[in-house]
């Protein structure tokens, strides 16, 4: 890089960012650099950017800029009884921390955001990255001029633009959940969900469980509970006539679930089983029955996606990707008391 350098008239400091596509850079000297090193037969060499990164990781990180995180439930501040997004969002804080990055907090709903007054408080605070919580509902936001950012959508609710996102892997996650119950002794198995949290992972639940069903004995199979969105007393009545009829031995669904459980008094677990989808659950504190289930480890999967949209700024990627990556986060199985061994 000395090399390079000297051969340019420019400091080593100055080839270096280039050859990382830094955005401190002109895109017209990143691009001479290149040329010039390619020419000179220059090649990075992994096990040294390896020990350099270990030296700079122990060095304490100055501050770079801030990010932004957005969200559009019903009000500013909504999204913070969401258990899931406020561990995201913890995650999302300490991982920015870590590489000198702070974080300010949109709420898109705001009066004048869809007009192109976010993009205007972006940029007069020099904020060039982006991260997207998980939306109220499946969506778009086509409104934003995303190409002035890096950017990355927890979960799979965007649906336009199609953006880099991190998620857990639903899918996986299911049999990881499914596996565990049939260890334990668990046959007739009955998942109880709405349309609106199914649409918001893709059907990753629903589509896991009518696979799993047709590998089951007749004798062992419960049919999907998918509640539609009709006013909660109808709900009710339908998930009452569904469970009769089929008598699972345990439940897997939500908090909406565990609402419903406790409108008919059932039990947990001494008249049905009950594993959650996504802890930690919002409805039952330490002091009450610890819940089994599926940690989804949100924490991690905002730490996940400052790494996205940082390693973008220091390539200079802004925008919508042409080719968006999705980057998927392992789950976890949560022993609790609610899932005893049959």
């Amino acid at each position: 890089m000395k090399m390079i350098a000297q051969k340019m008239g420019v400091s080593a400091m100055t080839v270096s960012l280039a050859l990382k596509d830094h955005p401190r850079i002109s895109k017209k000297t990143r691009d001479e650099v290149k040329r010039v090193a390619e020419e000179m037969g220059y090649r990075t060499n992994p096990m040294v950017s390896s020990l350099m990164a270990h030296i700079r990781s122990s060095r304490p990180v100055p501050y770079q800029a801030n990010l932004a995180f957005f969200s559009d439930f019903g009000s500013p501040e909504a999204w913070k009884d969401l258990t899931f997004i406020r561990e995201a969002y913890q995650g999302i804080c300490d991982r920015a921390e870590e590489q000198g990055f702070l974080i300010d907090s949109f709420w898109l709903n705001q009066e004048g955001m869809q007009k192109g007054r976010i993009g205007k408080i972006l940029n007069s605070r020099n904020i060039q990255g982006v991260i997207l919580s998980p939306l109220a509902e499946t969506g778009a936001l086509d409104y934003l001029d995303w190409s002035q950012w890096s950017s990355a959508a927890l979960g799979d609710s965007l649906l336009s633009p199609r953006l880099h996102r991190v998620t857990h892997h639903q899918f996986h996650g299911m049999e990881i959940l499914m596996d565990h119950l049939t260890q334990k002794g668990y046959r007739r198995i009955g998942l109880a969900i709405d349309t609106l949290s199914d649409s918001k992972v893709g059907h990753a639940w629903s589509s896991y469980m009518a696979g799993h069903l047709l590998r089951l004995p007749v004798k062992d199979r419960v049919p999907i509970f998918l509640a539609p969105e009709i006013p909660r007393d109808a709900i009710l009545r339908k998930f009452t006539t569904w469970y009769e009829r089929h008598q699972p031995e345990v439940l897997v669904g939500h908090d909406a679930l565990l609402d419903l459980m406790r409108e008919l008094k059932l039990r947990i677990p001494e008249d049905v089983a009950f594993a959650h989808l996504s802890l930690p659950s919002k409805l039952f504190t330490d002091s009450e029955l610890p819940l089994s289930g599926l940690d989804q480890n949100w924490r991690q999967i905002g730490a996940a996606a400052v790494d996205l949209v940082v390693a973008q700024i220091y390539r200079n990627e802004r925008g919508i990707p042409e080719i968006p990556k999705t980057i998927l986060l392992e789950g976890s199985w949560v022993e609790g008391a609610t899932t005893p061994e049959v």
